[in-house]
């Protein structure tokens, strides 16, 4: 179920300078050159500015591209991105690739990503298979694995999750500000997306979830692919949340409930008030989960 904040992170969260507003953007200064900026339209982005130069971790949609840029400039004092981080492959982390990619940035990914990309599969969330991209929509780098940005100027390190919300997701920790960029390895306080058809699992997920609390400590702040700004205790929450929503929907499997009869039964329900946002309700988690545990496709 879904755990409390704590005392020690209501305070932390009280530590963390005021948001600024602009052009429907909140930017939110984290220390150490390093910026969360969000409109919860979008994947939240985060940003790396010091003297040698600006990172940034995804890029939203081309709608917003013009108004995102203007605040990463105005946290960053006026520069755009030298080298942008795609944590997944998804339209609303992606999209905004080829607008920055025009002010001069370089788009890295993981090495599934481009392919994934230009020859799309059809996503349980979207109903539908979408438009291939190309050209500056697509990464020109790309990583296997875990990797640092030391040599190219920026205090981060990237590390992969393998088959957890798809099969290509990175997750950024800026270890001078004590700051991870999950991607939609977290949907803080939100049941999440595990995208089955792009590679990823539930067990993986939670893996992923694992990971990224052993690499936090009590005063990381954690900036998360969609929700406000979380800490460790977020993470854990989110893990012990998908465990026992998995656990339950595995009893009824071994009961030889098909997945009309789970869903009948709400094996979530007490978790819904809590977990459940516009894009992914109790139906759609039990969905996934029994997709995950059975095998089956639609």
């Amino acid at each position: 179920m879904k755990m409390l904040v704590s005392a020690a992170a209501a305070a932390l969260c009280l530590s963390i300078p005021a948001a600024a507003q602009e052009n429907g953007f909140e930017t939110t200064d984290l220390g150490g050159g390093v910026f969360m900026i969000a409109n919860d339209q979008a994947g939240n982005v985060g940003v790396l500015a010091h003297e040698g130069g600006v990172l940034m971790i995804d890029t939203q949609m081309a709608p917003f591209a013009e108004d995102l840029a203007e605040a990463v400039r105005t946290a960053s004092g006026g520069r755009d991105p030298e080298l942008v981080v795609n944590t997944h492959l998804h339209g609303d982390h992606v999209l905004g690739n080829e607008y920055f990619a025009g002010l001069g940035a370089v788009i890295l990914a993981h090495e599934t990503v481009p392919e994934r990309l230009a020859n799309p599969s059809r996503s349980e969330l979207l109903g539908s298979t979408p438009e291939p991209l190309s050209g500056a929509f697509l990464p020109v780098e790309t990583v296997a694995g875990d990797t640092s940005l030391e040599d190219r100027g920026f205090a981060a390190e990237i590390r992969h999750a393998p088959d957890a919300h798809t099969d290509g997701d990175l997750w950024i920790v800026f270890p001078d500000a004590d700051v991870i960029h999950t991607g939609d390895l977290l949907f803080s306080g939100r049941y999440p997306f595990i995208d089955l058809d792009n590679g990823g699992t539930v067990q993986g997920y939670i893996d992923a979830l694992e990971a990224i609390a052993d690499s936090a400590g009590p005063e990381t702040r954690v900036i998360p692919g969609h929700g406000p700004l979380s800490t460790r205790e977020d993470l854990l929450a989110s893990r012990d949340m998908l465990i026992e929503a998995r656990t339950r929907v595995q009893a009824l499997i071994d009961e030889g409930r098909d997945l009309e009869a789970i869903q009948a039964e709400a094996p979530l329900a007490d978790l819904d008030a809590d977990w459940s946002w516009r894009f992914i309700d109790a139906d759609r988690m039990v969905f996934t989960l029994y997709r995950d545990i059975t095998g089956e496709t639609r």
